[in-house]
């Protein structure tokens, strides 16, 4: 997770690791939710 920030780990986090080891890239993943509650960070964390 990043350095230096606090970052309250996310219910879907293992979930998206799991999905990203298995798929290898085969299948996209659609993340939606609410305005302002983390997407794209945990999308980026997981991605990088």
């Amino acid at each position: 997770m990043a350095e230096g920030n606090i970052i309250f780990k996310r219910k879907i986090y293992d979930k998206m690791l799991q999905w990203k080891t298995e798929q290898n890239g085969e299948t996209a993943l659609l993340v939606q939710g609410a305005r302002r509650i983390g997407k794209s960070t945990i999308v980026k964390d997981i991605h990088g």
